[in-house]
């Protein structure tokens, strides 16, 4: 089955970076920790190179 869509990307997004390979230690950090960890993911789950780190992704598009 062959479909195509007339749409581009506005954004390709890492939901949730490398924490399913560090699913403990995350799981193990206070409110702090979290909140830092939270604003590293932020800042960097839009990077194409760090994109194949995550599990899952989120790929926003606008249909033309």
């Amino acid at each position: 089955m062959d479909v195509t869509i007339d749409a581009e990307r506005l954004m390709l997004v890492a939901t949730d970076g490398p924490t399913g390979y560090m699913r403990p230690v995350i799981d193990s950090m206070d409110d702090d920790m979290f909140a830092l960890y939270m604003r590293y993911h932020f800042a960097v789950c839009e990077r194409g190179d760090l994109i194949g780190t995550s599990h899952h992704t989120l790929d926003i598009l606008k249909k033309r």
